[in-house]
Order: C-alpha cells, then sequence, then structure tokens
C-alpha cells in the first residue's frame, strides 16, 4: 500500500514537472517565431527606408530618424526577447532539477519517460532559441553602427 502510494506519488511530480516544461518549452518557441516575424517588419521598413528616393528638404529629416529609430526598435526587441528565451530555458532547468531533488535523485529510468531529454540533446534544442536572437542583435547593432556616409 505504502509503495503504491509512492508510486502515485511520483506519477504526479512527474506528470506536473513534464507539462510545465513542455508549457515553458512552447513558450520559447513561440517567442522565437514571434522574434522572427517582427524583426521581418523591422528588416522590411529598414530595407524601404534606406533604398527609397531621396526625399523632400522638409521629409529627409524624419527619414533619417526613421533610419535610427527602427533599427534601435528591432535592437531592442531581440534583446529583451532574448533575456525571455533565456529565462525560459533557465526555468526548464530549474524544473528538472527540482523534479531531480523531489525523487531524491532517481529519476527512475525505465519507468518513466526522460523528462526533459538528456544534457546531449537539450543542448541541441537551445541552439535555435538562443541564435536566432544574437543574430538579429549582432544585425541591427551593425547596422545601427556602420558609417552611414560612405
Amino acid at each position: 500500500m505504502a509503495e503504491e502510494s509512492e508510486e502515485q506519488k511520483l506519477t504526479e511530480i512527474y506528470r506536473v514537472s513534464r507539462a510545465q516544461i513542455e508549457h515553458h518549452d512552447n513558450a520559447v518557441n513561440q517567442r522565437v517565431i514571434w522574434l522572427s516575424i517582427g524583426q521581418s517588419f523591422f528588416f522590411n521598413v529598414y530595407a524601404m527606408l534606406v533604398t527609397a528616393k531621396a526625399p523632400t528638404p522638409e521629409l529627409f529629416n524624419k527619414q533619417k530618424m526613421l533610419g535610427i529609430i527602427f533599427p534601435i526598435a528591432a535592437l531592442l526587441v531581440a534583446v529583451f526577447s532574448l533575456i525571455d528565451v533565456m529565462a525560459g530555458l533557465f526555468y526548464m532547468r530549474k524544473l528538472r532539477l527540482n523534479y531531480k531533488k523531489a525523487t531524491d535523485g532517481s529519476s527512475h529510468e525505465g519507468y518513466y519517460p526522460m523528462l526533459n531529454g538528456n544534457k546531449f540533446d537539450r543542448s541541441f534544442q537551445r541552439i535555435s532559441p538562443i541564435a536566432i536572437p544574437i543574430i538579429f542583435i549582432i544585425t541591427w547593432a551593425y547596422l545601427l553602427f556602420i558609417d552611414h556616409s560612405k
């Protein structure tokens, strides 16, 4: 009877931990998708500003200002998305470690599927969510800080 209760407790801890990890993993993936969609908007506007024909004198300052504001906004969106993604990944790690602690360090392998893959799997799962914001950050920083007078 006590063994059955312990098994139910482990099952519940596993189920709740796995559901939380899946939720945060989906949230991280959605943030990367939203980031990519948002960045396409910023790149489109920036490209139109850069390739547009010379504006009238009264619009020149506005076009120049927009050419600075849009890269800054896009850069900030990418930075905040990276922070958000990193927070989600750290929280998933915390959930995994909390599960291990709650089950006395035993993962009950063979009894339950892996909670969040092994270390090797997790390292590959993190490449895109981390690399994509960093690529956007580098791109916008380059576009923002290059010498436009050349």
